[in-house]
C-alpha cells in the first residue's frame, strides 16, 4: 500500500472521538468554545468560595453532542440554600411557549397555593420564552446547606397539560471538597409521575470552587472574566431521552438560576439578558403563592435561550469517499 493509502486508512480506522467528556464539572476542553457568555452581572448573590458560598452566577454555557448523548456544562456556581437551576429543553415539535401551572411535581407543600396545598412546580405558571422557543423538557437541580449531595430531576412536560407528566430524580455523593456527581438512575420514577422519564442514566455534578467569573450587582458582565471559568454544573443525557432529535437538528436551551419555590427568578439567564438588569422575580406575590406570570423573555432584547446543533454522521463518510476518490485518481 502506499504512503497516502496508509494515512488515509489511518484516518479512516479513528473514527473515535479524541477529546472524551467527563461529567465531574469540570469544563473539559471536548467542549470547545462557549456558546453563550454571560452579559449581566449577578443580583443572587457573588460566591467567593471555599468561605463564602452564598451566591449563584451562571458565566458561560457549552454543549456539545456525541455518542448519543446531549452533554451540557454551565460555569458558575449553585448556592447550597435549595435555589433552583432551572434547565428547559426544546427537542422536539410542539411545547409551550408559555408554561402551564398544570403539572405537579418537585415537591408538595400542604400550606402552598393559598393554604390549599400545591405542588411547587406550579409556580412555574406563565413563564414566557422567546418567540421561538417551546419548552418539551424540565431538568433541575439543587443542593441543600452544609452543602450536602447535589440533587437532580428531569420531567418531561409533556405540553403542560397534565397533572401527572413522567419524572425522575437522583440524589448524588456527599459533597467533598465543593464537588459532588450522581446519576438519575434510568427507569426510576419521581414524586407524583405518571411514569418514569428516562430510559438510559442522565449523570449530573458540580464543582462549586469557582471564586472568578462575573461581581455580584446589576451592570454588564466582563465577558472576559466570564469565559474564564472553568467550574461549575455538568449533565449528560441520552438524546433519546430528549425526543430523539435528529441529526442536523437544532435543540434550544434556557438556563436560569430560580429560588426554591420557582417563583422568583434571578437575572442569570442564558442567553444573558441585556445589562443593566436586576432579578426577574415574578408576580410579585411572594413565597409559595406567587409565580413566573410577570416573566417575559419576549419583552428583553437577544435570545434567552442557546442553540446546540445535533452532528451529522456523514462528515466522516464524506471523509471516506473523499479518500477513496483520491486513492483512485492515483491509481490511474
Amino acid at each position: 500500500m502506499t504512503r497516502l493509502g496508509m494515512t488515509i486508512l489511518g484516518v479512516l480506522v479513528c473514527a473515535c472521538p479524541v477529546l472524551a467528556i467527563t461529567v465531574d464539572g469540570t469544563l473539559d476542553p471536548a467542549y470547545g468554545s462557549p456558546i453563550v457568555v454571560q452579559t449581566v452581572e449577578t443580583q443572587f448573590g457573588d460566591a467567593m468560595p471555599p468561605g463564602n458560598l452564598g451566591g449563584s452566577e451562571l458565566d458561560a454555557a457549552y454543549a456539545k453532542v456525541e455518542g448519543g448523548r446531549l452533554f451540557l456544562m454551565l460555569t458558575g456556581n449553585h448556592e447550597p440554600n435549595f435555589n433552583k437551576l432551572d434547565i428547559f429543553i426544546d427537542s422536539v415539535a410542539g411545547g409551550e411557549n408559555t408554561l402551564s401551572a398544570t403539572p405537579d411535581y418537585d415537591f408538595f407543600d400542604p400550606g402552598g397555593c393559598g393554604g390549599g396545598g400545591c405542588w411547587i412546580s406550579t409556580n412555574l405558571n406563565g413563564l414566557t420564552f422567546d418567540t421561538g422557543f417551546e419548552a418539551d423538557y424540565h431538568l433541575f437541580s439543587r443542593w441543600g446547606g452544609g452543602p450536602g449531595p447535589y440533587e437532580a430531576d428531569f420531567v418531561n412536560r409533556q405540553g403542560g397539560g397534565s397533572a401527572m407528566v413522567p419524572g425522575s430524580t437522583g440524589v448524588g455523593s456527599a459533597t467533598v471538597g465543593l464537588v459532588s456527581s450522581g446519576s438519575i438512575a434510568a427507569g426510576n420514577v419521581g414524586p407524583n409521575a405518571s411514569g418514569t422519564a428516562l430510559s438510559q442514566n442522565l449523570d449530573f455534578a458540580i464543582d462549586d470552587n469557582n471564586a472568578l467569573g462575573v461581581l455580584g450587582g446589576t451592570a454588564a458582565a466582563d465577558p472576559v472574566a466570564a469565559a474564564a471559568v472553568t467550574t461549575g454544573m455538568e449533565f449528560s443525557i441520552a438524546l433519546a431521552d430528549i425526543g430523539s432529535p435528529a441529526d442536523g437538528s437544532t435543540i434550544l436551551i434556557s438556563a436560569m438560576i430560580n429560588n426554591g419555590d420557582h417563583n422568583f427568578l434571578s437575572n442569570q439567564v442564558l442567553g444573558g439578558l441585556p445589562a443593566p438588569q436586576g432579578n426577574l422575580g415574578g408576580d410579585g406575590g411572594g413565597g409559595f403563592t406567587g409565580d413566573l406570570s410577570g416573566v417575559d423573555f419576549r419583552q428583553f432584547g437577544g435570545d434567552q435561550f442557546f442553540r446546540v446543533v445535533v452532528p451529522e454522521p456523514s462528515s466522516l463518510a464524506l471523509l471516506g469517499l473523499g479518500a477513496i476518490a483520491l486513492l483512485r485518481r492515483r491509481r490511474r
